[in-house]
């Protein structure tokens, strides 16, 4: 996975749901707690997928580093600081290796 396509990712996902919240009515409160659960699953599929990917059996650092810059802002629960933490700690690892 190429830091182009999270960047590409990141943006598809907050466009999109900045598009539900103008263009949509507001959800019941039972579609509305559901829906406050979903950023960690997301986030959850995505870190899986890049991790177990065809290729090495060991995911590459800045895969890693991604992950790891992510779960450390994870308790935000705002996608766009968690893309932040992931895409910034991915950079790090980028400019140190």
């Amino acid at each position: 996975m190429t830091l182009g396509l999270v960047v590409a990712l990141a943006v598809m996902t907050y466009a999109s749901r900045a598009a539900a919240m103008v263009l949509l009515p507001p959800p019941g409160p039972r579609l509305a707690a559901l829906l406050d659960r979903m950023p960690a699953p997301l986030f959850a599929g995505l870190a899986a997928v890049a991790l177990i990917e065809d290729g090495p059996i060991v995911a590459p650092v800045t895969t890693i580093a991604a992950l790891v810059g992510a779960l450390l802002v994870a308790r935000t629960r705002s996608m766009p600081i968690i893309l932040a933490g992931g895409l910034s700690a991915a950079l790090l690892a980028t400019l140190l290796a």
